[in-house]
């Protein structure tokens, strides 16, 4: 007994056979009105009234079966479809011999039907019944050949019977082969997308794996750029500063509190060192905002540095890195090219936009012929990254201007 499907409906399998139940029943109305007008005004065949109740039972079957497939009880179902048929089947040989190959397809067309959905235990019987069937349809036609129930009747109608009964069985029949291939061509397709979907699976697992590559080996980048541009760079501020306290001599008096200053920095340098080391902001740039950073920077270093510095709020951390690291730089290569120089570090958001510029009135160079350093191209690098950009103006004797610019709308939540 096969059980109840409560969502019938969404069912392929049922939806199938149900197409094939109302085009089933179709046809036996359509056999009904064509014996009725065939006995009355087309052929005249007497008693061929007598096929008429077996063609009302397998209309009355069909009818059952669509209950049944409605309740999605779909091997009764096709039970009442084989029942039906069969009841025709073996009934027209009896009146009409010389339909009983046309009769056998109607036999074997609820075996087609049921084929796909029938388990291995239950596919032996069925296909044992209907070969009894069958036989039994084939028996009566060839017992039956002098004419049967009815008297012989001429080649015309004979013809035109076997044409009609032929036509009416192969709709059917083909009708099941459509849906079978359909059923194989959506199967193909579902084959040939879940196959996409495993290469694209494939290739996102490749793009994957290669972009944890790439992300270590950025991060061991990033982290070497950190230490160049961070605590790098405080501790060449601390070697000028030891030669400055150097140049001015042991007997300064000021010296204790030079070397307190020094021990001081030196102290912030090596917790600088600890934080980049593992991956991590600046704590001020963390905590406070790049302002704050960028102010701590200013009296770190050993040039005398006027700011700007504009309260801007805070960023998302990669806008902030990017701009502290590149005013950090432009500060450490002033100090190391630009000695004595005084240098003004201004930091303003205008338009979506915000910017750091390092100018120094120091010696200046050719930015045409010169070079960029290490430090500068991990600046730009750090910048593009993000989407900004930087931008260098000096000449010879007319001190250096270096300007971040970063856009941060695109970085905000909107």
């Amino acid at each position: 007994m096969d059980s109840v499907d409560i969502d019938a409906g969404e069912r392929p399998e049922i939806a199938e056979v149900s197409r094939f139940v109302r085009l089933d029943r179709l046809s036996a109305l359509l056999a009904i009105v064509f014996v009725i007008i065939a006995n009355g005004v087309v052929l005249r065949i007497g008693q061929a009234w007598i096929i008429l109740p077996f063609l009302a039972l397998l209309v009355a079957a069909l009818f059952v079966a669509e209950v049944l497939l409605e309740s999605g009880r779909l091997l009764r179902a096709l039970g009442m479809i084989a029942f039906g048929n069969w009841v025709v089947a073996i009934a027209v040989p009896v009146l009409f011999p010389f339909l009983w190959p046309v009769m056998a397809l109607t036999v074997l067309m609820p075996m087609v039907l049921a084929s796909p959905h029938l388990s291995k235990p239950q596919i032996g019987p069925a296909i044992v019944l209907t070969a009894l069937v069958a036989c039994v349809v084939g028996a009566i036609g060839l017992s039956n050949d002098d004419g049967g129930v009815i008297d012989d009747i001429d080649d015309a109608a004979e013809f035109v019977l076997v044409l009609g009964a032929l036509t009416a069985q192969t709709i059917p029949i083909g009708l099941i082969a459509w849906q079978h291939n359909a059923r194989q061509r959506q199967h193909v397709v579902g084959l040939s997308e879940l196959n996409r979907d495993l290469r694209a699976s494939e290739v996102e697992l490749a793009t994957s794996r290669n972009r944890v590559v790439e992300a270590a080996d950025y991060e061991r980048r990033r982290i070497e750029r950190d230490l160049h541009d961070g605590a790098q760079q405080s501790l060449v501020a601390l070697g000028l500063r030891l030669r400055l306290l150097e140049s001015r001599g042991y007997d300064d008096p000021g010296l204790p509190e030079s070397i307190t200053s020094l021990i001081s920095g030196l102290d912030e340098a090596v917790a600088e060192v600890r934080e980049l080391s593992h991956g991590i902001y600046p704590p001020l740039l963390q905590t406070r905002g790049l302002p704050d950073a960028l102010a701590a920077v200013a009296r770190k270093s050993p040039l005398e540095v006027r700011t700007d510095i504009a309260d801007i709020g805070r960023l998302d951390e990669r806008c902030e890195t990017a701009l502290y690291f590149a005013a950090l730089e432009a500060l450490t290569n002033a100090a190391k090219h630009a000695t004595g120089a005084t240098v003004e570090l201004r930091l303003w958001r205008h338009d979506g936009q915000v910017a750091v510029s390092v100018i120094d009135d120091g010696p200046g160079f050719d930015v045409g012929t010169q070079s960029e350093s290490h430090g500068l191209l991990n600046m730009r690098d750090r910048l593009a990254a993000v989407g900004g950009t930087v931008a260098i103006e000096s000449t010879p004797n007319h001190g250096t201007t270096v300007t971040a610019t970063l856009p941060v709308d695109v970085w905000e939540p909107s």
